[in-house]
């Protein structure tokens, strides 16, 4: 074979836009081997083997690791080339998955800390708002002082989604039975998040469009008691009210410096007398103890 059609291992590292080390460490894999070693250890690669170093390294690209391209080339078996192809496709959809995941999870806590820095707090608001589908995750009732109890029962909540390989989105929040919170007895049934493509139908719940009485408030457990049942109190004023009372969390382990301290914001829906049918269809049903049912 003539002379030009060998390359020094230098030549053939700028070929290959590559280290001289990086053909070496490639040579002790037995992954691309010289073509020819002379007897006094000098390298020599043929031009053609540009090719095998393209393949390595779109390989690399696909996330194959150096042992499994190794195992590959050896093979010379182009089923074994396509499975681990096939390999590597999944993975990267699974991976694009995540990604998605995660950007909808920053875009989502964007929103929320956005509203939590410029909401009004400690004003009664009455706003329309729009249908809202929810995941919900029941629990047994527990009174909102009791709130060892209740961050154990959301560890819980966290607990079975990161089971499922998944997170609750957000914004996260609780719902309140109204008749608890109507006798001044506010009790927790069940925390809740943005419902999702991958929500258990029986845990889908919907949040129906129409008017509310909305608080925002930071403080302790006990002035958040109080902040509802004035938020409740002005609320049934000429207004009826129906449904479960849906708490949202304003971000509070963010911005509350202390930690007995908490930032919610509260929204219960009020009677809409102009569309008392759509509100029978689209309402939350309840369960004998208030929890939110599946959505028909």
């Amino acid at each position: 074979m003539a002379q030009s059609k060998f390359l020094t291992t230098g030549a053939f590292a700028r070929l290959c836009n590559t280290t001289k080390e990086t053909l070496f460490h490639y040579d002790r894999l037995h992954l691309l081997k010289p073509k020819h070693v002379s007897g006094n250890g000098y390298r020599r690669y043929g031009l053609e083997q540009y090719f095998d170093f393209d393949l390595i390294s779109t390989l690399k690209e696909t996330g194959s690791s150096l042992q499994e391209i190794r195992e590959c080339m050896h093979s010379k078996q182009s089923q074994d080339f396509l499975a681990l192809l096939e390999a590597k496709r999944l993975i990267a959809k699974k991976e694009k998955e995540r990604l998605a995941r995660r950007e909808q999870m920053l875009q989502d806590m964007v929103d929320c800390t956005r509203e939590a820095l410029n909401f009004d707090y400690g004003t009664i608001l009455r706003q329309r708002q729009k249908q809202e589908r929810l995941e919900v995750y029941n629990t047994e009732p527990l009174p909102l002082e009791a709130m060892p109890e209740l961050i154990e029962q959301f560890a819980e909540y966290v607990g079975y989604y990161q089971k499922q390989d998944r997170m609750p989105r957000y914004p996260f929040g609780f719902v309140v039975g109204l008749d608890d919170a109507l006798n001044g007895r506010p009790s927790i049934r069940g925390f809740f998040g943005r419902a999702t493509a991958a929500t258990p139908r029986a845990q889908l719940c919907i949040k129906p469009e129409g008017e509310y009485a909305v608080l925002a408030h930071k403080g302790t457990v006990q002035t958040h008691i109080q902040a509802l049942d004035g938020l409740l109190r002005q609320a049934v004023t000429g207004q009826a009210l129906t449904g479960t009372v849906y708490a949202y969390d304003m971000i509070s382990y963010m911005f509350q410096e202390q930690t007995d301290h908490y930032a919610f914001k509260y929204c219960v829906p009020l009677a809409d007398k102009h569309n008392n049918q759509k509100n029978r269809i689209n309402s939350l049903q309840h369960t004998h103890h208030n929890t939110p049912a599946p959505a028909p």
